[in-house]
């Protein structure tokens, strides 16, 4: 008999450590997380693109659309650091076939920086409302209403007031 209370009392003993093990588990697993504590990065550091680097970009970005001589924009601030493409928003004013322009629409490209460390070239993704010239790849197809908007908030692009 005393074997069998001492059996029942390590096996209890060995229930009850695993119970606490788990139950301590489950309390931690239940304690709610904020998606701003797990994705809260810093927002970039920006700064005015320079004379050249606009001249530049206009001239890149403006291979997307139909006549490129014409194009028109208005920049935003640009983020100080970053390597490879990073995505870029502005606005853009492009003249149609029948040489109306159609009004300043807020674009997203993707801009990189040249030898010199300036960003000097681009390529326009979306522009809201309106087609790009095609490229030949299929992928026009995929370009639909709403992914502007949704790429430059991505980027932390929400206030195009200040575009000059």
């Amino acid at each position: 008999m005393i074997l069998f209370t001492d059996y029942r009392r390590k096996k209890w003993s060995i229930v009850t450590l695993l119970a606490m093990v788990v139950s301590g588990c489950t309390i931690h697993m239940q304690t709610p997380v904020s998606r701003r504590d797990v994705l809260a990065p810093a927002p970039p550091e920006m700064r005015p693109l320079s004379t050249t680097e606009k001249t530049a970009l206009a001239k890149a970005l403006s291979k997307a659309v139909p006549n490129p001589n014409a194009a028109q924009f208005k920049w935003l601030p640009v983020a100080t650091n970053g390597s490879g493409p990073i995505g870029y928003c502005g606005l853009i004013n492009v003249k149609t076939a029948s040489g109306e322009y159609v009004g300043f629409r807020r674009f997203f490209a993707l801009v990189s920086k040249g030898p010199k460390g300036d960003y000097v070239k681009g390529q326009i993704e979306h522009i809201d409302g309106m087609p790009l010239i095609p490229t030949g790849d299929g992928s026009d197809d995929e370009r639909v209403m709403g992914l502007t908007e949704q790429n430059c908030k991505e980027w932390g692009y929400t206030d195009f007031d200040g575009a000059s």
